[in-house]
């Protein structure tokens, strides 16, 4: 018996053996407060964790381990080396921007890393990856990032759109926060609403994301977060200038009224004054005009004791105008000149509330909320288009464990209302099959997901939501699943798949159809059906070891199959714009990716991507517009210690099918396909002690512009043939720039 107990004091003894445990706490003017939520985790493993509400933490050491990191937003991560198997050690994490106590930090958190702990494929991109470029909004994010490509819609509105996995962006959810932002009536707009000095970091998922979000997703998520009352520096002020006019300022600001209240007021104004024209084809290159955004947000917590909420508000207020340069440069221009002009505006409330049970960290409720109106007013020469939509969303989200940590699940209900209503006037080419459109969306839903986590090596999420959506009059199911398999300390496969669906707001997400005489016209009733699409992948993450270094490797492929889609059609005939209801379209993306550092300081990262997208036109099966086949990219970064910061893009992307002219007259035919090329950006950044940070670069040092025109019948723009969407690369040219940051991030 006195064997038997010896025996089983002994196991669970070696059971324990390999445990750590302590605390986490911010250091904030030489006070320290538990950090609630903090992540732990061993470098280089997949084992992690997270401190309860007293800020406390408890780990497995996994063999081999020795490099433990502990991090948490606005705070600065440190890295500590465990030698033993079992202990308490203990972290202090300073504030961003406050001077780091005596404590060995080891390693460094990468600019733009793979979130090994997700079973999806998420980048973690921080504002450090965001500064490497001219990161005006949202839609310059990504010049550093081989997922994502961005490009302009036309040749005159200077709308960006970006693609994902071989299809527009419209197909992945964008998010401030976990709040929809970039949809509907927003979604060709969006990008440009969100200035990049706004942005703390963005993850982007590719595939399917977790239903809790909602069931709008098909090819991925991008989901931004804006610095916060707690995070957010003092003062940072950024300015900004490039040769094309574009002039903009932005500030951010944060106060702290008491233990439980602070604030944060985000600035923005940008301005392009006057009309650049380096093509020579009498068309403004880039639109001149202004924008606005006003945010202000504030946070609330009960002092530890599991409350917490956020409550904003946002401005936006647009203003552009673009086309003839005579129309731009007149005081009164005659009406024989063609001319753009574009109002917008957005406001929006939004709030968070959660709560965080004390006896139990896994088990919390959640509550997000938002109310936004958007309204946008703009006319194409003779053609005109009023949109308006008001916006209201509602998510609960109540998470727990099943027995013990390896079953978690995550609960909850949602509502979305939207109202919508678009006005098109076509001028005297025709109308369209309705010029008047309103739709009114009420769409109550609820959602199960379920984690399963029996070891560190394997995690499995499954999913599903109903949403009653009462425009369609039918109930919708959302089914989503993603695995992870940690085959070892360096190598994580993931697979993914489901099924997203989504409402097109037809004539602002197809808007730069109206730069062009062509009439729209509806084969049969585009309202009819949601657009709904699947999609699956597989992906590799690999850390090669070489010598003292590692190599990060990454290879996924995603295959998107839509049931139904809403499908422009500009090949049947060069003087109409077709729009019909799909079933086929689809695509396949393979990515492969190698960051490494060559030599201290000196970081590179090397992508290939191959895209093969197809969509069902009217006469069958077909390369969609403005993919590229091909694309390939090199970034390489270079830092040292006097502060001095280099960074240096070559992206070449392959040729890309135009809108067909094989019907026209040989004059102004133009090929199939546009040529293939290649743009290189570049820029220095300066940091000094004082919080100033400067910087310089240019992009498209090559100085490539479109060899062929991006306008057809530019020089008649009354001609049923005048059309703006050629646009297939770099208009503008070389574009220089410089800016500056000052930050002031210590609190008094």
């Amino acid at each position: 018996m006195r064997v038997s107990i010896s025996i089983l004091l002994l196991l669970l003894g070696l059971k324990g053996y390999a445990q750590i445990s302590g605390t986490i706490k911010g250091v904030e003017n030489g006070k320290e407060i538990p950090l609630v939520g903090a992540n732990i985790f061993w470098q280089g493993t997949e084992v992690g964790a997270v401190t309860n509400a007293k800020g406390e933490f408890t780990i497995e050491k996994p063999k081999g381990a020795s490099k433990l990191t502990a991090s948490y937003i606005g705070y600065s991560s440190q890295t500590k080396i465990i030698i033993s198997r079992k202990g308490v050690t203990h972290f202090a994490l300073q504030a961003n921007g406050e001077e780091l106590n005596a404590v060995e930090v080891v390693g460094k958190v990468d600019a733009t890393s793979v979130d090994l702990r997700r079973p999806d494929l998420t980048y973690k991109i921080d504002n450090k990856e965001l500064r490497k470029a001219a990161c005006c909004n949202l839609s310059e994010s990504f010049e550093t990032n081989a997922t994502v490509d961005v490009s302009f819609a036309d040749a005159v509105t200077g709308t960006k759109q970006i693609e994902m996995l071989g299809q527009s962006g419209k197909y992945a959810l964008i998010q401030r926060e976990n709040i929809p932002f970039a949809r509907g009536m927003n979604a060709s707009t969006g990008f440009s609403f969100l200035p990049g000095p706004f942005v703390e970091s963005i993850q982007l998922t590719k595939g399917l994301s977790s239903v809790i979000n909602g069931y709008e997703s098909i090819t991925g998520q991008i989901n931004v977060e804006l610095y916060k009352p707690e995070t957010a520096p003092v003062f940072m002020f950024n300015g900004f200038a490039n040769q094309g006019g574009r002039m903009e300022g932005n500030i951010v600001s944060s106060y702290r009224l008491n233990a439980k209240t602070s604030s944060a007021l985000l600035l923005h104004y940008s301005n392009t004054p006057f009309v650049n024209d380096a093509n020579n084809d009498d068309f403004a290159d880039m639109p001149t005009g202004d924008q606005m955004n006003i945010t202000n947000r504030w946070h609330f917590s009960n002092d530890g004791k599991g409350w917490e909420g956020q409550l904003g508000a946002c401005m936006i207020l647009s203003n552009r105008q673009g086309g003839e340069v005579g129309y731009l440069n007149e005081e009164n221009p005659s009406q024989s000149l063609w001319g753009y002009n574009s109002k917008g505006q957005r406001f929006e409330f939004f709030g968070k509330n959660g709560y965080v049970f004390e006896d139990n960290p896994f088990k919390s409720f959640g509550i997000i909320y938002s109310a936004s109106y958007q309204a946008i007013d703009s006319e194409f020469g003779l053609r005109a288009y009023d949109g308006n939509q008001r916006s209201f969303y509602l998510n609960t989200i109540f998470q727990n464990i099943i027995g013990t940590s390896a079953h978690k699940y995550r609960t909850g209900v949602s509502f979305q209302y939207d109202r919508t209503q678009e006005e098109v006037n076509l001028g005297v080419f025709g109308l369209a099959s309705a010029n008047s459109y309103e739709r009114r969306e009420i769409v109550p839903g609820a959602y199960f997901e379920y984690s399963f986590e029996p070891s560190e090596r394997l995690t499995a999420v499954g999913g599903i939501r109903a949403d009653y959506h009462s425009f369609f009059k039918a109930l919708y199911f959302t089914p989503r699943v993603n695995v992870k398999y940690t085959v070892s300390n360096n190598t994580v496969l993931r697979w993914g798949g489901g099924r997203g669906q989504r409402t097109s707001t037809y004539i602002m997400e197809n808007i730069s159809t109206l730069a062009s005489n062509r009439t729209l016209f509806f084969l049969d009733n585009v309202d009819a059906l949601p657009e709904i699409g699947w999609n699956t992948g597989l992906s590799l993450t690999q850390k090669i070891e070489v010598g003292s270094k590692v190599i990060d490797f990454t290879v996924d492929g995603f295959y998107t199959w839509f049931e139904n889609k809403l499908v422009k059609d500009a090949d049947l005939d060069p003087t109409i714009y077709f729009f019909l209801n799909q079933r086929g379209s689809n695509s396949l993306s393979i990515l492969s990716q190698l960051d490494f550092e060559i030599f201290k300081g000196l970081e590179t990262r090397l992508a290939y991507k191959y895209l093969n997208a197809q969509d069902n036109f009217i006469e069958g099966m077909n390369q969609s517009y403005l993919i590229p086949e091909h694309r390939a990219f090199i970034n390489f970064g270079y830092s040292i210690p006097t502060n001095w910061k280099f960074d240096l893009t070559l992206n070449w992307f392959g040729k890309k099918r135009l809108q067909s002219t094989a019907t026209l007259p040989v004059d102004i035919r133009l090929p199939g396909y546009s040529n293939d090329f290649f743009t290189i950006n570049a820029q220095i950044n300066k940091e000094f002690k004082s919080g100033l940070e400067l910087f310089a670069g240019v992009d498209n040092l090559l100085n490539f512009q479109q060899t062929t025109a991006p306008i057809l019948r530019g020089e008649n723009t009354s001609s049923i043939l005048f059309d703006t969407n050629f646009a297939w690369g770099p208009i503008f040219g070389r574009n220089i720039y410089i800016g500056l940051y000052y930050t002031i991030a210590k609190r008094d």
